[in-house]
């Protein structure tokens, strides 16, 4: 039988049995906090690799997309841009587009490959200010005849539900491919000329129209720019009102060419980073509407390929620098140039 030592012995039959001190307790607890201290940084790192992974899987699945579209549909990689305003696609937003000729055609639903960066889980096209802005009178085929396409905040949730939401933007070239003439004064008599409305374009991407740059270099898709300060782009989903992801880039700058003033190089600043963490873009200025501290975003290309980039300039897009590049006075792109085309795809002069 063991034996009990008066010293652990007190009053009657009783034990006292020694417990922590406070000393001790802080000292476990500081090491507990600082062993957290040195996991997160590696967790926070580590989920956002994952997330990064799971960006460039659904960049590559919505090239896959489009070329299946483009087997099916006499190489026509979309139908264009997903807008649900005149004189920005061939109709309305459940009817054309990107997005919807891939849910419609059964490539799959678009909605359901959301980039998981968490700055968005929208796309600024469901917007309120936006979807009903100048909307489509369509007819769908389906008996009732032709009608207004506006959609209420209810119809909206039930787009989303369907499938019809991105937070991926489509490139300019995938949408218009290039402008239907070289120069704006080529336009006379026909107004203002936008190279965001499809009538001054060439139409939508094909395969074919790619001549001055290989498929791997040509961008189809992209992480569009988030500006979470801007209440002009916020979105109403089930549950949650988020900041609308650029949908689109606008159409390329203008520039001289042969002494002549001419559209030049692709204008990527609608696209952005969405990943990672640095410094807070715009910290201290109130007029700046990025709000956050990503500094990665993602292409994915015709080949069907997908690419990381850093804003190493940190300033939530990517940064034209004006300048002269062969002969030619234009933009460059430098955290993009090595590995994203910028110029002309069927005309020659601008193959860079």
């Amino acid at each position: 039988m063991m034996k009990i030592s008066d010293a652990e012995r007190t009053g009657v039959g009783r034990l006292v049995r020694r417990g922590f001190t406070l000393i001790e307790l802080l000292v476990v607890i500081a090491i507990i906090a600082l062993l957290i201290g040195i996991l997160l940084p590696s967790l926070a790192s580590a989920r956002d690799a994952a997330r990064q992974s799971v960006g460039l899987s659904n960049l590559r699945q919505l090239a896959t997309m489009a070329s299946s579209h483009a087997n099916d549909q006499r190489g026509l990689m979309s139908t264009g841009p997903w807008d649900n305003r005149r004189n920005r696609s061939a109709g309305p937003l459940n009817a054309k587009g990107w997005v919807a000729d891939y849910v419609n055609g059964g490539y799959g639903k678009v909605g359901q490959l959301l980039s998981p960066a968490g700055l968005s889980r929208a796309s600024q096209q469901l917007a309120n200010n936006r979807i009903n802005e100048d909307p489509f009178t369509y007819d769908y085929g389906d008996g009732l005849g032709p009608r207004q396409a506006s959609f209420t905040p209810a119809q909206v949730e039930q787009l989303i539900f369907e499938g019809y939401n991105t937070n991926y933007a489509q490139t300019w070239y995938m949408a218009m491919t290039d402008a239907a003439r070289a120069r704006p004064t080529d336009f006379v008599g026909m107004g203002t000329v936008d190279l965001r409305d499809p009538r001054f374009c060439v139409g939508p991407l094909k395969l074919d129209f790619i001549v001055n740059a290989t498929p791997g270099r040509v961008p189809l898709f992209a992480d569009g720019a988030v500006k979470t300060k801007k209440v002009d782009d916020l979105v109403d989903i089930p549950g949650l009102r988020t900041p609308g992801a650029k949908a689109m880039n606008d159409p390329p700058e203008l520039g001289v060419v042969n002494g002549g003033i001419t559209w030049t190089r692709q204008n990527y600043r609608d696209f952005g980073p969405v990943y990672g963490n640095a410094s807070t873009i715009g910290a201290g200025d109130p007029n700046n509407e990025y709000g956050h501290t990503r500094n990665i975003g993602q292409f994915g290309f015709a080949d069907g390929s997908a690419t990381v980039f850093v804003d190493t300039i940190r300033d939530g897009f990517w940064t034209p620098v004006f300048g002269n590049v062969n002969g030619v006075a234009t933009v460059t792109y430098p955290e993009l140039d090595d590995k994203v085309f910028g110029g002309w795809l069927r005309r020659t002069g601008l193959a860079f």
